[in-house]
């Protein structure tokens, strides 16, 4: 059977309001932004294997011998944790991988009323909006998330609101091939290698909308097929020959001569 592999991991935290009805964006102490990323790939062993090997070269490689000391383990790549040495090789390994990756970015408070007040719908919608057109191109797709918390409840309530989305969407395109099968799966980023991948991505496009810090961007943005800034209706698509602009934004866009 065909099958397509999609790991999906998030940077930034889809809450706006707290308990009390304070809005956390506007008193920064939540992120302005929210980044999806999606890593599709239709062998996940390969890649699992290739990832494995870079680590291990990793850490046999005597110019990274300062850095993996008792107080540092590579046990799995971390874009938030892993040092800027370890983060540039990581981001330029991505360059040689048969992955291909889509990103979605919600800028949070131009959302919906209806999500900027319900965390875990804003995330499946906004999953789905990443997902509707990578989850129909085989006969069989399996959605890995990457979920630190294992509440049965939260999981439940995200597979739910995507597969809302999704039905609601096919309904809308008759055309669209249903003869396929689909699964979702919820696991530790450390536990497969895409996952890892989905989480540098995310952070580096996440540095770059919410901080104007793009040097892991500009590594890996050949290698994105797709950066859909949602709330702000752009696409930065490869066709583009995308070129980050000297202010971090991403409104201006240079063609590469």
């Amino acid at each position: 059977m065909n099958t397509t592999y999609i790991f999906i991991d998030e940077s930034g935290k889809p809450e706006i309001y707290s308990a009390r009805g304070i809005n956390l964006v506007e008193a920064w102490t939540a992120t302005k932004y929210l980044v999806f990323a999606a890593v599709r790939t239709y062998d996940h062993l390969d890649l699992q294997r290739k990832v494995q090997h870079f680590k291990l070269s990793l850490l046999n490689n005597p110019v990274f011998s300062t850095i993996f000391s008792p107080a540092y383990a590579l046990d799995a790549f971390h874009a938030t944790k892993d040092y800027w040495p370890i983060q540039e090789q990581m981001c330029r390994f991505i360059l040689t991988l048969d992955i291909k990756i889509d990103v979605v970015v919600v800028e949070k408070l131009k959302c919906y009323p209806a999500l900027k007040e319900n965390p875990e719908r804003l995330y499946g919608v906004m999953a789905w909006q990443l997902l509707k057109n990578l989850a129909h191109q085989t006969d069989s797709t399996e959605i890995i998330f990457s979920r630190k918390d294992s509440k049965l409840k939260l999981r439940e309530q995200l597979e739910t609101e995507v597969e809302r989305i999704r039905l609601d969407y096919i309904e809308k395109h008759p055309g669209l091939n249903t003869d396929f099968t689909l699964s979702y799966q919820h696991n530790p980023h450390y536990t497969h290698a895409g996952l890892q991948i989905a989480d540098y991505i995310a952070h580096a496009v996440f540095k770059h909308f919410e901080q104007g810090k793009s040097e892991l961007l500009e590594i890996v943005l050949p290698k994105i097929w797709k950066i859909h800034d949602i709330c702000n209706k752009k696409y930065f698509t490869k066709s583009n020959l995308l070129w980050l602009s000297e202010n971090g934004s991403m409104d201006s866009i240079r063609i590469i001569q």
